[in-house]
């Protein structure tokens, strides 16, 4: 029987993140649950569609700075922003 190029994808997602909790518990490092220790490794291990698409949007930041565009200026955006959080300065 044949392994299907998703099936290899996961084995290799399966043992990367058992050779991060076997480092992880190795160190020594601080304790974690079972779902923190998921969420760090892939904090660290995004998959490739996210990060093709984090490429994609600074590739396009970078040719609207070159057009001349000069974005948001940060006084706006941090007013924009703290009024979504509703928080102050």
């Amino acid at each position: 029987m044949e392994t299907s190029r998703e099936e290899v994808k996961v084995m290799s997602e399966l043992e990367s993140f058992h050779r991060f909790l076997a480092d992880h518990l190795a160190h020594g490092d601080s304790p974690l649950s079972p779902e923190e220790c998921l969420d760090l490794w892939r904090a660290q291990n995004p998959p490739e569609h996210e990060s093709e698409a984090e490429v994609e949007a600074i590739r396009e930041a970078v040719d609207d700075m070159s057009a001349g565009d000069g974005g948001q200026p940060l006084r706006e955006f941090l007013a924009e922003f703290r009024a979504g959080r509703r928080t102050s300065a």
